[in-house]
């Protein structure tokens, strides 16, 4: 099996990481780079940065450290458990590595087509799934400005923050967390050293942590888990969970495929997430052979010239990606690919009374829509 890498700043991180200066350089960025994030959140607390409040339930799904959580799909899974209680709910969202102003507002509803390019690539994901709910999902970089149009324009009575665990221009009723249990923080470091956005400290301000990718990790591992987080924050509620794999999407016909298609069968994988390896590893469990392994920096945008070279060194093998990966291929893929392309579409599965704990979270008991 081979494997290539695109070029981005996690290889110059890997570079610098392998000699013992670059990991001393990356150790004292760090250092800094805590400290800013500890002034940021510090000048919010004191008043100096100010936080809005709108009058909807604000609920915020987030993360301490980069790279792939599982942090969507669970909101796509809470956006619509809310909606089948009779609840109007709406996700908000910065809408990462879009053209054009950050703070623009945009709007996704009613089932129309959008634009990775134009909204992000989490956006186009989340509204393709909770279109058939009417629920809309509302980008923007100004969180505040996003919440208002849902409430005052939408009538939405729920808003679902999605990535806004360090963004405290708008006030939430609950912090939710997600971590993963393949790739814990208590092993990890702040960035660029590591993955942390933040210090494990930062889970103290949590409401619910929610444990991701339990398939991953063995019992043991899960423990230590369970026990770094109750040393950090006792009082939060925690639920594990797990991402299954459903179905194949034939991305050609548009059509559900199932799981062993792939069984016995030589792919290349192609992916720009920030997890790849759990995605990887999930193809060779549903029995797929890693014909060869093409990953990107996460949230890249692929050329022409790359769709081209991965026809080319496929040799016409199925081509295999994500939802999120496949929201960035350019719109002209079907001509530059020879083969089939599938793309894998998994769901959350929470574990023993994990959704109970989510949906106290998300309604407090006696709270009815």
């Amino acid at each position: 099996m081979s494997v290539v890498v695109g070029r981005g700043a996690e290889a110059l991180r890997d570079s610098l990481r392998s000699r013992l200066p670059g990991r001393v350089l990356l150790w004292i960025v760090s250092r800094f780079y805590l400290a800013a994030v500890a002034l940021r959140r510090a000048l919010y607390a004191s008043g100096l940065l100010r936080s809005c409040s709108l009058p909807a339930r604000v609920v915020c799904f987030g993360n301490i450290s980069a790279g792939g959580t599982g942090k969507t799909p669970t909101v796509i899974a809470a956006a619509r458990e809310l909606k089948g209680l009779g609840f109007r709910p709406a996700v908000l969202l910065r809408g990462y590595g879009r053209r054009g102003p950050s703070d623009r507002l945009t709007v996704l509803r009613d089932g129309a087509a959008y634009d990775a390019a134009d909204c992000g690539d989490e956006a186009v994901i989340i509204h393709n799934a909770l279109k058939d709910l009417s629920i809309p999902v509302v980008v923007s970089s100004d969180r505040c400005a996003a919440g208002r149009t849902a409430v005052e324009k939408l009538d939405c009575d729920m808003l679902l923050l999605d990535d806004g665990y360090q963004h405290f221009a708008l006030k939430r009723d609950r912090d939710i967390v997600i971590v993963n249990a393949a790739s814990p923080f208590h092993k990890d470091a702040p960035l660029p050293l590591g993955n942390l956005r933040e210090g494990p400290s930062g889970l103290r301000r949590a409401h619910m942590i929610v444990i991701s990718h339990c398939e991953r990790a063995s019992t043991a591992e899960l423990e230590a888990l369970h026990a770094e987080i109750r040393r950090v924050n006792p009082r939060a509620a925690v639920a594990e969970s797990m991402h299954v794999p459903e179905h194949f999407i034939d991305a050609r016909r548009r059509l559900p495929v199932p799981l062993t298609v792939v069984r016995d069968r030589p792919v290349s994988v192609i992916s720009a997430i920030g997890d790849p390896e759990s995605f990887e590893r999930s193809l060779r469990e549903l029995g797929a052979r890693l014909q060869g392994v093409w990953r990107y920096p996460d949230h890249h945008r692929f050329t022409a010239g790359e769709m081209r070279a991965l026809a080319a060194a496929s040799d016409g093998v199925p081509v295999v990606t994500t939802y999120k990966d496949f929201s960035r291929f350019p719109p002209e893929w079907e001509t530059m690919l020879g083969g089939d392309l599938y793309i894998l579409s998994s769901k959350i599965s929470f574990l023993c009374d994990g959704y109970r704990l989510l949906m106290d979270q998300l309604v407090p008991p006696g709270t009815a829509a």
